[in-house]
């Protein structure tokens, strides 16, 4: 798993994106409380200025499958049929 990734700059300094956790991140996170295994996909905000910063956690994916039609939205042509 964690093969997947797509991403889309919200400014100059945030992405949004979708994919895997390393294990650092999956630590910081439950260190902060979050329940979470850090296995499947995630939508996450990273710092484009500072990577090594910790991401932020917004959801987690319960399929590939869900991940895959979420990063499609970040494409510039996801609506061309």
């Amino acid at each position: 798993m964690n093969d997947y990734f797509a991403s889309m700059p919200l400014s100059n300094k945030t992405v949004l994106c979708v994919g895997g956790i390393t294990r650092r991140e999956t630590n910081q996170a439950q260190d902060d409380g979050i329940d979470i295994d850090g296995n499947g996909y995630y939508l996450f905000l990273a710092s484009v200025d500072q990577p090594k910063n910790p991401v932020r956690l917004l959801t987690k994916f319960f399929t590939q499958l869900e991940a895959e039609a979420a990063g499609r939205l970040f494409a510039p042509h996801s609506f061309d049929f």
